[in-house]
């Protein structure tokens, strides 16, 4: 009864009863609480980081698809290292690693 008395003067002022009731809407109740905003924050770091390494894929790309395109050495190169093509009369070995066979 004593806690009663303390603060009833307290919970009767309207100001601080609609400050209450502000702050739960905005903290549980509204589709967009401060939880929620917290998360999308988080979650728009990651995709700005993610645009970031595949801006640089980009980027990566467009220059050997320029060294490609434009070297006849290097597009040679190319060929020979990704789809294992060779000369005529010419002889290739292939060494693989146990490991990279049970994969």
């Amino acid at each position: 009864m004593n806690f009663l008395k303390k603060y009833l003067p307290y919970l009767k002022n309207k100001y601080l009863i609609s400050l209450l009731v502000l702050l739960i809407v905005l903290f549980v109740i509204e589709d967009t609480n401060v939880f929620r905003l917290f998360k999308l924050k988080s979650d728009l770091k990651e995709l700005r980081e993610d645009n970031a390494k595949k801006g640089k894929s980009i980027e990566n790309i467009k220059k050997k698809t320029l060294e490609l395109t434009t070297n006849a050495e290097a597009l040679e190169k190319f060929a020979r290292e990704n789809y294992k093509m060779k000369k005529k009369d010419e002889v290739i070995y292939l060494f693989v690693d146990k490991d990279s066979i049970n994969n």
